[in-house]
């Protein structure tokens, strides 16, 4: 993902322009976000719940319009708009629900009776407050349930920028959450990378961000100066490993689906094959029969035409594709064989429909390869030995690993999804990722009347208990007969003093 302000992905095309807010606008969005959320957050989890149950339902009921408004401002095809952004709400609640009701459940610490007496503890995990994300462009539905349905079942507020490319579509979602929920709890802030910017400096609590290692790395800069948390998720180079015993049919199906969902417009997105060469030649051949049929392209973006023209420079054979469709900003699915690590396309995220095979010996050359990748989001694995894929999965430096299967998992509340070195240390869902929404309150509850045996004044009895307990830690009792009487010596020492 090249984009350098924060919107997310990088782009599919002309944006649409909204008027663009100021830092006025973003304070006044998050003020009014903090009012909402000083009621909403005293609200139990079921009240929260049926909220969100509530608005998921009028969003499925409604599906068709969003359907609509991504293939109009992204191109979205309509099974993809129907499948990846409008048929997962309320199973997205559902799951959430119940990781929340667990993960946050009050916890209680068990104190030491002798040391801690007539004490009692537990620890809540509490809601930040104003939760902002500057959301992607390529899921503009689908993106934003791993933030805000999390961020508002655990008491939050949520100020949403989205990208400027699909507006319209991520508004959509706000607004019909927003109707079921307290005013001024969940808002839309429209705008470019500025716009993101002025958020983060609007006092926000938590940042959630998904885009480029450049734009990434300065909102983490940026929030650290701010002193607030964020998760931060920047993109990926996803490989398969198709190791020699795979199910070839099924391999090559689930390949080209992963490589060429949302026309590779995916984090997740398959971008490179490791295939052993002992099934390479029949791994192309299939894979080239199936994607000569296809009929599907993306949005002509200058990093696919210079990876595809890189790869091809430096001696990658183009088995289809390769170049635009002729129609519109169309770019044809390719497939790039006999690649190797000198090419951009190997080295870099593409963002596109192109998939490059890397011919390897085995596993273990392409387990190599991959954990020396800039990127370590996910990692599919191919084979019918599934024991034996657990083994290799124990070994990839990446933050997802399937087995026989890619990425669905990212829609699946209780597993986190996150990655490693540029990928970013953000994570999405699972309780991993509900750091970012909550924070940890301990509450300590004392009942006794007394005064406490070492506070103030200091003397020698206290020296002299403190040195006796030390020694009874190791098992050193032969002063221990004397710790009642120096205790009791200790409270008429503090109640004289202070009466």
């Amino acid at each position: 993902m090249e984009e350098t302000h924060l919107n997310g992905n990088s782009s599919p095309g002309e944006a649409t322009h909204a008027p663009l807010p100021g830092v006025s606008d973003a304070r006044r969005a998050v003020a009014r976000a903090r009012d909402a959320q000083q009621r909403w957050k005293l609200e139990p989890l079921s009240a929260r719940v049926a909220a969100l149950t509530r608005a998921a339902k009028t969003l499925l009921r409604l599906r068709s319009e969003v359907i609509a408004l991504a293939a109009d401002e992204m191109g979205k095809v309509e099974a993809e708009g129907l499948f990846n952004e409008a048929l997962g709400p309320l199973e997205t609640v559902k799951g959430w629900a119940r990781v929340v009701e667990t993960a946050t459940a009050r916890r209680s610490v068990r104190l030491n009776p002798i040391n801690f007496p007539r004490k009692q503890a537990y620890v809540d995990l509490v809601p930040r407050g104003v939760v902002g994300v500057i959301a992607p462009w390529n899921y503009p539905v689908a993106g934003l349930y791993r933030s805000t349905l999390p961020a508002l079942l655990t008491g939050n507020a949520v100020v949403v920028k989205p990208s400027e490319y699909t507006p319209r579509t991520s508004a959509w979602l706000v607004e019909r959450l927003a109707a079921e929920l307290p005013g001024g709890l969940a808002q839309v802030l429209q705008g470019d990378g500025r716009a993101g910017a002025a958020l983060i400096d609007a006092g926000i609590d938590a940042c959630v961000f998904t885009g480029s290692p450049e734009t990434g790395r300065k909102v983490r800069v940026q929030c650290a100066e701010r002193g607030i948390p964020a998760s931060v998720e920047m993109g990926g180079k996803d490989a398969a490993i198709v190791l020699a015993d795979c199910d070839l049919a099924r391999t090559v199906a689930g390949v080209t689906h992963w490589a060429l969902s949302n026309a590779g417009q995916a984090c997740g997105a398959i971008e490179i094959a490791y295939v052993d060469e002992r099934v390479a030649d029949a791994f192309v051949a299939a894979m080239r029969a199936a994607w000569m049929r296809l009929r599907l392209g993306t949005r002509r973006a200058d990093v696919v035409i210079a990876q595809v023209e890189d790869a091809r420079a430096r001696g990658a054979v183009v088995v289809c594709g390769g170049s635009p469709t002729g129609e519109g900003l169309g770019y044809a699915p390719t497939l790039l064989d006999r690649c190797d690590e000198r090419m951009k396309v190997v080295r870099d995220e593409t963002f596109g429909p192109v998939l490059a095979v890397v011919r390897v010996a085995g596993a273990a050359e392409a387990i190599r390869a991959v954990n020396a990748s800039r990127y370590g989001l996910g990692t599919s694995l191919w084979t019918r030995d599934v024991g034996r894929a657990e083994r290799l999965a124990e070994r990839l430096e990446v933050g997802v690993v399937n087995v026989n299967n890619h990425a669905f998992s990212g829609a699946i509340p209780a597993l986190p999804w996150s990655g490693t070195r540029d990928t970013g240390f953000g994570v999405a869902n699972g309780p991993e990722a509900l750091s970012t929404f909550v924070r940890p309150r301990a509450t300590i509850l004392d009942r006794s009347s007394g005064p406490e045996l070492f506070w103030m004044p200091y003397d020698d009895a206290l020296l002299e208990l403190g040195d006796i307990l030390a020694d009874a830690q190791l098992t050193r009792l032969d002063r221990v007969w004397r710790l009642p009487g120096l205790m009791r010596r200790r409270i008429r020492t503090i109640r004289q003093f202070f009466s």
